[in-house]
């Protein structure tokens, strides 16, 4: 008469192969999944273009109550406070000037340490005479060799084009 054996599960060999097999594969597809860098970017890159679009409408707020709203070639000012003006074009802060961004943002874009290196992590470039790319100016993958306004890691504005017309803001960004 054969035993007839009522042992069962797996044994301490394939228990341990099977948690090495999970091991490798997560090690190998994690990044793929996890790429939290570009996530975090992507973040700053929608903060930044809700804040542009916030102190554009603060911008024009005041471009209004100052009569200079139908200035359509930017030789119009309004003051935003501690002496600091900001050109407008229908009332919007102008893309042609790169100081008006780091004026309402009141942000470390452009900035740059003693010897003329830049040393925030987003730069300006003007695209244009009428649209202004604030770029991710750090290494990444798929970093541009020069930036175009549908470079990844941007935010480009454009100016408004009538009067009344809110100005165009794209987030462009590093995920794809």
């Amino acid at each position: 008469m054969q035993k007839v054996s009522t042992q069962q599960g797996f044994t301490l060999i394939e228990l341990i192969i099977v948690i090495v097999l999970l091991g490798i594969l997560a090690v190998t597809a994690a990044p793929k999944f996890l790429n939290l860098q570009d996530d975090a970017r992507d973040s700053v890159l929608e903060g930044i273009a809700g804040s542009l679009e916030s102190a554009s409408s603060v911008v024009y707020g005041k471009a209004l109550i100052n009569d200079v709203a139908a200035s359509s070639d930017g030789s119009d000012s309004v003051n935003i406070g501690n002496s600091t003006t900001v050109s407008v074009v229908y009332g919007y802060p102008d893309a042609g000037t790169a100081a008006n961004f780091t004026n309402i943002l009141d942000a470390d874009i452009n900035a740059v340490d003693g010897d003329g290196n830049l040393v925030g992590d987003y730069a300006t470039a003007a695209v244009g005479d009428d649209t202004i790319l604030i770029y991710y100016t750090g290494a990444y993958d798929g970093a541009p060799a020069s930036p175009a306004a549908t470079s990844a890691c941007s935010v480009a504005y454009t100016n408004s084009t009538a009067e009344g017309e809110r100005p165009t803001i794209t987030v462009n960004t590093c995920v794809e």
